[in-house]
């Protein structure tokens, strides 16, 4: 497997899951889980601003290279699904659900 294949396959993966193991996203007030689609919609916004700010460098054909990637999308794209679930009133707890 190609080195390039491999790392956007670790970034998939990685993405799949900005909440690092043994944490959760929940509303303080009542200790809701957010809605599956509450989440997607903050991971789908996440990855359209983080594209916007930091969008891929333009293939270069002449050389068969392919298009390269920011690498600070992914650490924004992160960064922006955490602002999106704390603006959906949402806050990151650890330890076992409650």
């Amino acid at each position: 497997m190609p080195a390039h294949r491999a790392t956007i396959l670790m970034l998939a993966l990685a993405a799949c899951s900005a909440t690092p193991p043994g944490e959760r996203w929940e509303r303080p007030a009542d200790h809701s889980l957010p809605a599956a689609s509450e989440s997607l919609y903050c991971r789908d916004e996440a990855r359209r601003q983080a594209s916007a700010r930091y969008p891929d460098q333009p293939a270069r054909e002449e050389r068969g290279l392919p298009r390269i990637s920011d690498e600070r999308r992914f650490p924004a794209e992160i960064r922006f699904y955490e602002l999106c679930m704390t603006r959906a009133g949402f806050v990151r707890v650890s330890g076992p659900a409650g």
